[in-house]
């Protein structure tokens, strides 16, 4: 388990401590093959998961049968029900699915909210290191609010293709996503997403290769 010992939950707690914390938390570890559904928000999931290889999709499913893209996890990151800004109605059907084979460690989040009887230090640390995580997620989720929040396709793409920008202080970036996951991720239409990005590589407002994007800002804003 240790790869899931480096930063994050368990930042600045030592490999004794950490190994002492997991049996407090009632930690368990489980492998899970690509497109396997780790757990659905909507069946009672109170345990955090962290992810320790492989990465993995916050998705939810409409009735409809249609898919929104809520969040993509990579190594080191946390979810969990309990942790989720979205409202936990039966009907939103959010789940955790895997993108590639994953191994994800489970713990209680009880044990965390609870600091143990000897108050041990390292457990303070843990609540500190988790209320870090939850205030970063509050500003994923504000950013990505702000990209809903644009009007057309081409804004919200142009506003996402910022904020990658920003987070990577280059104007070539990588996307996260393949085109058809960030189709889902911003909730339009595929067709009119890529429809929408060859005008925009015809305007030289883009360069596209595959998943490489870079973003001509001047062009842009």
């Amino acid at each position: 388990m240790t790869e899931y010992f480096q930063k994050n939950l368990f930042y600045n707690i030592s490999l004794e401590e950490y190994k002492h914390l997991l049996g407090c938390l009632n930690a368990r570890e489980k492998h899970f093959t690509g497109g396997e559904t780790v757990c659905s928000y909507d069946q009672a999931f109170h345990s955090i998961g962290i992810l320790g290889k492989g990465s993995a999709l916050v998705v939810r499913y409409e009735i409809n049968g249609a898919r929104t893209i809520l969040e993509r996890l990579e190594p080191q990151d946390i979810f969990g029900q309990l942790l989720s800004a979205y409202q936990k109605n039966p009907l939103n059907g959010i789940s955790v699915v895997c993108d590639e084979p994953c191994d994800v460690l489970f713990i209680n989040y009880n044990g965390i909210s609870r600091p143990c009887a000897k108050a041990c230090t390292y457990h303070q640390q843990l609540i500190q290191n988790m209320l870090t995580l939850i205030s970063e997620k509050a500003v994923d989720l504000s950013e990505r609010v702000e990209v809903l929040s644009q009007r057309t396709i081409r804004e919200k793409l142009i506003c996402f293709f910022l904020q990658m920008a920003g987070r990577q202080k280059s104007e070539s970036f990588t996307l996260p996503f393949t085109m058809v996951d960030l189709a889902d991720y911003l909730s339009i239409d595929r067709s009119a997403m890529t429809r929408e990005l060859k005008r925009m590589k015809e305007e030289g407002l883009i360069e596209i290769n595959r998943r490489n994007i870079r973003l001509h800002i001047e062009a842009a804003v």
